[in-house]
């Protein structure tokens, strides 16, 4: 048996920062021909050599080998089976033991040699049933890992659905945004003519107000009265459009209560300032797999950033100058909350929040509450009082389209 056992062991404990290895042996038989065992304790095990060996050097390096066995695996140590043919077997102890005259002796030799054999044959069993065990341990092991393999391509394979199901319906939103950037870059052609229009009407307003001007230097007093007659007339003008304004305000009220609980695809009733909750369930999804746990988990995130948009104390929107040199109040986007939403929930979440300050923000200024709203989901802006009686007939002329149908 190789003496390197022994260097190998304490190679092994300088690499791990223990402390050295601590060796004890045995002697027994009679001093021609004794008999040792061994033992080392590493990192406070101890190791405890497999029956007895012709010297105290062989049976501290079976010692050092069953240690090495344990803490590095069978392949790294050299051979720990011990030689017990060097003295076990009685036939050549009895070749090496001189002869004597004395029985007693002779006696002593042979007894010894049985009790070593027996030993030996204990030892050997022993270190079977220890392998036996070993191996058993690593067939456990080896049925957990393949369980665990198992439940992971499982939930690769969940995860690769979703992020087919998430990649479709991108390319929805894809078209989807497409279609919505060709009706806005309509509308804004619409506005702009619009706008030029306007400017018309202006030029044509001041043009008219410098004759007017110039009238009244002509024509004096009588210009006077006509100016009264004209102020007149503008004032029941103003008081006309005031009473339309209110009849349309309440036109609108009308097509609200009507649309209410009507489809949003086209033309609806939306609540400024809502959370769409599906953004919250998606950022839940990455934390639980459950569907229950998933909804529950959505439903409390929601309730819970409703509560800050609603709340009149947080302000997270900043006063900016642009380059003409005009203030402009635009969220800031280093408020300490939105922060925290975009790490911890992600963009989609964080894009929701943002959208429902907005809103709140142009089309309620007066305080931090959601309001109805005529809304076309198709442009995503807010639907024109015109938009909305239209598609209101056009609903009522199903209806009664159905019932001539039914009759």
């Amino acid at each position: 048996m190789s003496m390197s056992n022994k260097t190998m062991l304490q190679e092994l404990c300088v690499k791990r920062g223990w402390v050295a290895p601590k060796y004890s042996s045995t002697k027994q038989g009679p001093d021609h021909v004794p008999q040792f065992s061994a033992t080392v304790v590493v990192n406070g095990v101890s190791f405890a050599s497999q029956g007895f060996l012709s010297s105290k050097k062989e049976a501290e390096a079976f010692a050092a080998g069953i240690a090495l066995e344990k803490y590095l695996g069978p392949q790294t140590q050299l051979p720990i089976t011990p030689k017990f043919n060097s003295f076990s077997s009685p036939v050549k102890v009895a070749h090496v033991v001189p002869q004597y005259n004395n029985v007693a002796r002779v006696e002593e030799n042979q007894a010894w040699n049985e009790t070593n054999a027996i030993q030996e044959k204990k030892g050997a069993d022993e270190l079977e049933q220890l392998l036996a065990k070993e191996r058993k341990l690593w067939h456990i092991e080896k049925l957990q890992l393949e369980m665990k393999n198992l439940e992971l391509v499982n939930a690769i394979e969940v995860k690769n659905n979703e992020v087919q199901r998430f990649e479709k319906k991108l390319e929805h939103m894809k078209e989807m945004a497409t279609m919505e950037q060709k009706k806005t870059k309509s509308m804004i052609s619409l506005a702009e003519e619009k706008k030029r229009e306007n400017e018309k009407l202006h030029t044509k307003v001041a043009e008219l107000e410098k004759l007017l001007q110039a009238k009244h230097a002509v024509d004096g007093d009588m210009e006077v009265k006509k100016i009264n007659s004209l102020s007149d007339f503008s004032n029941a003008l103003v008081v006309k459009e005031q009473s339309y304004n209110d009849e349309l305000q309440e036109s609108r009220k009308l097509l609200i209560n009507a649309l209410r609980d009507g489809s949003k695809v086209s033309i609806g009733v939306k609540r400024l300032g809502d959370l769409d909750w599906k953004a919250f369930q998606d950022a839940a999804k990455r934390e639980y797999f459950v569907i229950e746990e998933v909804n529950e988990r959505a439903m409390e995130l929601c309730s819970k950033w409703e509560n800050h948009i609603g709340d009149p104390d947080w302000n997270p929107f900043k006063i900016i100058t642009d380059m003409r040199g005009r203030n402009k109040e635009i969220v800031d986007e280093e408020d300490e909350k939105l922060k925290n939403l975009k790490e911890e929930l992600g963009d989609e979440a964080y894009e929701v929040v943002i959208t429902a300050l907005l809103e709140m923000k142009e089309y309620n200024p007066s305080g931090r509450y959601k309001v109805e709203e005529l809304w076309n989901f198709q442009l995503g802006r807010k639907a024109s009082l015109i938009e909305g009686v239209q598609y209101l007939l056009k609903q009522l002329d199903l209806v009664n389209t159905k019932k001539r149908q039914r009759n």
